[in-house]
């Protein structure tokens, strides 16, 4: 029993008195203060909250690309906090000099402005400066790869790794807690520089390479160690930004230590740009990449063979044709022993058995989600089916298909109304999927003269099933539904039947395609 004395008299404490797990239970509702207060009353309560402590502070850790970076280290050299960390969040909060130029008169005032460049206060130029020349030299001369390497090392538990430019709601229930989980460091520099990163906007600008190099950085790291993760994700916010080619290319040497590094890997979430470039803009520095050259995106994902969680959010305005779908569709054709074609953009220029182990590995995937990208009709439609035997959820947000001369649609199919209609009964055959999302779905048609780049809009008609919704014109471009298996065959078989092509002109050969008046006014016969 503890003992303290007040005056000349010793009494025993009642807090201390209380059974542990009902003293922990109690601090869980005092705000982050109080508890680090309770926390230093006395050891043993130091050592009652320990453990519930450091995995509620420690278990999940988001850092700046700073000097801060040296408490990752300090963290991995302790005994048991080191033991705790299994989530490490590298924060994306780009220091910037023209930060200042706001305070400066009007120059370039608004340029600051457009870009989301926080301030808060009188911002200290000369150590805004220093602040970003220190980020530039860590992560150009390779010390910041030193600093997560060697904190690597000792982290025996961190399995996910998470690169955010964005602060994300803070899951935290405890009271008096930050509504988001910001980076360590962020507070330092808001009381150096006046610089305030606590926002929930990008803090990038345009065409910064720092996204690649961080990612490059990290994933170097993980290799050097021979860290097995489990988890990554890119979730980059800033409009048209994600990550290039160069990201992903990783040296021969390090290709086997990051095949084994990425052998357990089972989530996957990232932000890519499958952007091309000139010659003349690649020359100098451009996030893009030539058409000829491969994007070694595809090389990275053929390390990854036991993924139960794909997603690629494609940013930019300009893609990679087929991208990750094409990609994924000579994978089905490998598998199913077909002769491939070395096609370098998509990273597959052989048909080895690795290859072939590799697609057939893929059947494991249960969650696909995909954003902003084009690809064949059939491409997809293959795709979908080569994983109905484990796909539990499918999310398609502003995926558009193409059709070409040839395809049963264009020859007034009554079986074949439109490419859509023809992929959700593909789907519908799935033994599996129990949660489906699309919209904002996109139809491309040879020669059609209605649209500049030959893109269709996709609608719904109304359904009771499931949740509809879309833009204000009335025009319903998103259903989502979750259901059991056979549920969902019913379901998606309904969605065959109610999927609609928006075309003046191509309606006149197909009654798959409708307008805009034919759908508001229900004028569907």
């Amino acid at each position: 029993m503890s003992y303290t004395h007040v005056g000349t008299k010793p009494y025993i404490s009642p807090l201390l008195g209380l059974p542990c797990e009902l003293l922990v239970h109690t601090a869980s509702y005092l705000p982050p203060d109080d508890l680090f207060s309770l926390r230093l009353t006395c050891r043993r309560a130091e050592i009652f909250l320990f453990d519930s402590f450091s995995e509620e502070f420690f278990s999940n850790r988001r850092f700046m690309v700073t000097e801060c970076l040296g408490c990752l280290v300090n963290i991995s050299k302790h005994p048991n906090l080191s033991r705790c960390l299994s989530t490490l969040t590298i924060g994306l909060d780009r220091v910037y000099s023209s930060a200042a130029f706001s305070y400066f008169g009007s120059l370039n005032r608004n340029n600051v402005i457009r870009n989301n460049i926080p301030a808060r206060g009188k911002v200290e130029g000369e150590k805004l400066e220093e602040l970003a020349v220190e980020q530039n030299w860590l992560v150009s001369s390779g010390r910041l790869q030193v600093l997560l390497g060697e904190a690597l090392r000792r982290l025996p538990n961190m399995v996910e790794l998470i690169i955010r430019d964005v602060n994300v709601p803070n899951d935290s229930r405890r009271p008096g807690s930050n509504e988001l989980a910001v980076s360590y460091g962020t507070v330092q520099i808001l009381r150096q520089t006046g610089v305030d990163f606590a926002a929930h906007e990008s803090h990038l600008l345009s065409q910064d390479q720092f996204p690649d190099m961080i990612f490059a950085a990290s994933l170097l790291a993980v290799a050097r160690t021979c860290k097995r993760l489990k988890a990554i994700t890119v979730d980059i916010r800033k409009k048209d930004m994600g990550l290039s080619s160069s990201a992903f290319a990783v040296p021969g040497s390090l290709a086997e230590p990051l095949r084994y590094s990425l052998q357990e890997l089972r989530s996957l979430d990232l932000s890519v740009s499958f952007t091309y470039v000139s010659l003349g803009s690649f020359t100098t520095g451009s996030l893009g990449f030539l058409p000829w050259q491969p994007h070694y995106l595809f090389k990275l994902l053929e390390h990854t063979p036991n993924l139960v969680r794909l997603r690629v959010g494609s940013k930019g305005a300009s893609f990679l044709r087929d991208g990750i779908i094409g990609w994924l569709a000579q994978l089905v054709d490998l598998s199913m022993g077909k002769k491939v074609q070395g096609l370098p953009v998509h990273g597959i220029l052989n048909t080895s058995l690795d290859h072939l182990a590799q697609a057939q590995r893929f059947q494991m995937l249960q969650s696909l989600e995909l954003e902003n990208m084009t690809a064949p009709a059939s491409s997809l439609s293959k795709v979908l089916l080569h994983l109905t035997g484990s796909l539990r959820k499918l999310c398609l947000c502003m995926v558009g298909v193409s059709v070409v001369p040839g395809d049963d649609e264009l020859d007034n199919n009554p079986r074949s109304p439109n490419a859509w209609s023809s992929i959700f009964r593909d789907v519908s055959k799935s033994i599996s999927l129990e949660d489906i999302h699309v919209s904002s779905l996109g139809h491309h048609t040879p020669e059609c003269s209605t649209k500049d780049n030959n893109r269709h809009q996709v609608t719904f008609l109304k359904s009771e099933t499931g949740v509809q919704s879309g833009p204000d014109n009335g025009l319903l471009d998103s259903w989502s539904y979750s259901g059991s298996v056979p549920v969902m065959k019913r379901f998606l078989q309904e969605v065959a039947e109610k999927t609609v092509v928006l075309c003046t002109s191509c309606k006149q050969r197909n009654s798959g395609y409708r307008t805009c008046e034919d759908i508001l006014e229900g004028n569907l016969d």
